[in-house]
């Protein structure tokens, strides 16, 4: 059994097939380590080498090892001695358990009497450290040929997490319109560079204007038939759908956001099962819902790299949101700023929070002035724009500028010119004119405001 975090790069090394495993034929493009095995009586046992392939599916376990040592020595040839193992992924933390069949005891009559089995998983930019520093074990349990077993331990600490980056970014961007009937949407993508800390929780808090709907959690799926079956979970418990893509794998992983009941637990979580090349990671969000507001907490993420995480929680008639708006909003998105606090934890213990704007998608550019000052020979301007891009201001008396702005409110200043300046002793009123570009959309306001 590994630890959390030791694992291997599978999408550099290609797997052996089923009949090529049971042959002892792999290809070199399969090898990930070799082994050595001394076996015989006496004070000086003879010592053979081999190498280790990984495989696909194995025994109901998603890979296999094919463990091949040619039995030589001397005059003597007993061919190749093959042992399969099994590699099985923990769902919750994606720790691994390998398991061996059998070691030979005896060869065509020649008995074995196996002293030492060392096997070096060795291939180059295969095995990747955990990112957390925190003690832990490699542990085994070696059975023997007479039915008892011994367990063992090794430790395992790696170093160095501290100095690791951590600086992942998420966005969150939600449709334009919503409804009493379909609710409203939700998604989020969170991403990381290579080399990164790998995330150990996230914590969101849902605004208050995105309420948890009771309708949808009384859709959760009970307990015991996740655990049996999730596919097997009411069609109104799914949520949404989620992709995690990880440079460990060759595919993404993929799956559905089910909602379920765990107990005595005062809300249903929010379960992602994430699948692919045989794989299944079980992502546990635990919900609270307090004065309105929802926090979800996803506390036990693996630790395992991920390029990207995209999840979406869509309208419909099982949406997890509903809508809070004031009625000015008119059910529109775009009137509304939605802020969720967000808190994202590495396994080194690094941590990042921010306020993400839950931006809407699709909704029609403006830009409008909300206030204006008079700081001498400056005119320092408040706008709010609905989306980033690139502010244009100019009028009478005004020395045209442009600057780069981003989404919400914005103050920029522009300088007045000799005119502006006089205009301004005067208190005069002039026209302003704002222009927001951003892409292939463009809008403008124009407004009179006193110098």
């Amino acid at each position: 059994k590994t630890p959390p975090g030791l694992l291997g790069m599978l999408s550099h090394v290609s797997l052996c097939g089923e009949a090529q495993a049971n042959a002892g034929s792999c290809e070199s493009a399969s090898q990930i380590g070799t082994t050595t095995v001394s076996a015989g009586a006496g004070e000086h046992p003879f010592y053979l080498s081999g190498r280790v392939y990984l495989t696909g599916p194995y025994n109901g376990a998603p890979f296999g090892l094919s463990v091949v040592v040619p039995a030589v020595a001397g005059p003597f040839n007993l061919g190749n001695v093959i042992v399969r193992a099994a590699i099985d992924i923990d769902p919750q933390t994606a720790a691994l358990t390998i398991t061996s069949g059998p070691l030979p005891q005896i060869i065509d009559g020649v008995p074995t009497r196996l002293r030492t089995v060392n096997v070096a998983v060795n291939r180059p930019e295969f095995t990747f450290n955990a990112t957390n520093c925190s003690a832990q074990q490699i542990q085994a349990t070696i059975s023997g040929s007479g039915g008892g077993s011994s367990a063992a331990a090794s430790p395992y600490t790696p170093s160095g997490c501290a100095a690791l980056p951590f600086d992942p970014s998420l966005s969150a961007s939600t449709a334009p319109t919503t409804s009493k009937a379909y609710g409203a949407s939700l998604d989020v993508k969170i991403a990381q560079k290579p080399g990164e800390a790998n995330i150990q929780k996230v914590e969101l808090e849902i605004p208050m204007a995105l309420p948890t709907r009771d309708s949808t959690l009384n859709k959760a799926c009970l307990e015991a038939q996740f655990n049996a079956d999730p596919a097997g979970c009411p069609h109104g418990s799914v949520i949404g759908t989620a992709k995690a893509v990880t440079p460990a794998l060759d595919v993404p992983l993929t799956g559905p956001a089910i909602l379920v009941s765990h107990g005595g637990a005062a809300f249903p979580d929010v379960e992602y099962v994430l699948q692919g090349q045989g794989v299944t990671i079980i992502l546990d969000g635990k919900t609270q819902i307090k004065d309105g507001v929802t926090y979800s907490r996803f506390e036990t993420v693996p630790d395992a790299p991920i390029s990207s995480f995209e999840t979406s929680l869509p309208e419909g008639p099982y949406s997890i949101l509903g809508t809070n708006f004031p009625a000015s909003a008119n059910e529109s998105t775009c009137r509304v700023n939605l802020v969720m606090p967000t808190i994202i934890v590495g396994q080194n213990g690094a941590q990042r929070t921010q306020n993400t704007r839950i931006a809407p998608s699709g909704c029609p550019l403006t830009v409008s002035v909300a206030k204006t000052k008079s700081e001498g020979s400056i005119l320092v301007v408040t706008l709010q724009a609905s989306a980033a891009g690139r502010v244009r201001i100019s009028g009478a008396g005004l020395k045209t500028t442009t600057r780069s702005v981003k989404a919400g409110t914005q103050t920029v200043r522009v300088f007045l010119t000799r005119s502006g300046r006089a205009k301004a002793r005067k208190r005069t009123k002039v026209p302003l004119t704002v222009r927001l570009t951003a892409g292939r959309q463009a809008a403008s306001k124009t407004t009179a405001v006193k110098l």
